[in-house]
């Protein structure tokens, strides 16, 4: 089985990786600053432009059909994204579940998530971003993009937050490559697209076709009782 590690990078320490010895392949698309070469991973530069949902549907394209068994998709840092990413790699190898993707903590996409800008406007982490208009604006918004990409996806969704998740190859390949293509020009326009953070919130779906609704639901529950326990 071959397996590898995707990292998408603006200017964050990666000096992280360079323990983790179970994986023979790890590429970093690098958006930021420069980096020198390292025997650990290979580096490739790229505009900044996407976010990292740009980085992954640019990283299938151009390897749709030599890709490796799992692949696993990873922020430049990790360690602050709190339990939306495993801090150890190896865990999404141990936690692919038997329809072939696996995140930290899933959720549910339902009525208070379909807004058009994903409640992007009200974030403190991006308000700024969003009134100087870094953040591009949606011609047509969160639902009807998803609608679009997926005719059938419900009104209530199974999904994962932060970008990082790990897929098989036969999961990814259910869809052509033009499919891919055509979402990479859509990433491609902005430097901080609405849409990459719509991708952030729609790659369970899209994978895993709502099979682990039920696990989403779990995830949902517990992290409300551990809301509940932190704020006391």
């Amino acid at each position: 089985m071959k397996k590898s590690i995707i990292v998408s990078r603006f200017n964050e320490d990666i000096n992280w990786l360079k323990d983790l010895k179970d994986f023979k392949k790890i590429i970093i698309y690098n958006k930021g600053n420069s980096l020198s070469n390292h025997d650990n991973f290979q580096i490739i530069n790229l505009d900044n432009v996407g976010r990292e949902s740009h980085t992954w549907i640019y990283h299938i394209v151009k390897n749709y059909n030599n890709l490796d068994d799992i692949i696993i998709f990873l922020q430049g840092r990790i360690d602050d994204l709190g339990c939306m990413a495993f801090l150890d790699p190896n865990d999404y190898i141990l936690n692919i579940n038997k329809f072939g993707y696996a995140a930290s903590r899933y959720g549910l996409l339902g009525p208070l998530h379909w807004g058009w800008n994903v409640g992007i406007e009200k974030n403190v982490k991006y308000l700024n971003a969003w009134r100087s208009k870094d953040i591009s604006r949606s011609k047509i918004g969160f639902r009807a993009f998803s609608k679009i990409l997926f005719p059938d996806i419900p009104f209530f969704a199974a999904t994962s937050y932060g970008g990082c998740f790990a897929v098989k190859k036969d999961l990814i390949l259910q869809y052509d490559l033009n499919f891919y293509k055509n979402l990479l020009k859509i990433l491609s326009a902005n430097k901080n697209p609405i849409e990459g953070h719509y991708m952030e919130r729609l790659w369970c779906y899209m994978f895993t076709k709502n099979k682990i609704f039920f696990k989403a639901i779990q995830d949902v529950l517990y992290t409300k009782i551990e809301n509940l326990f932190n704020d006391n």
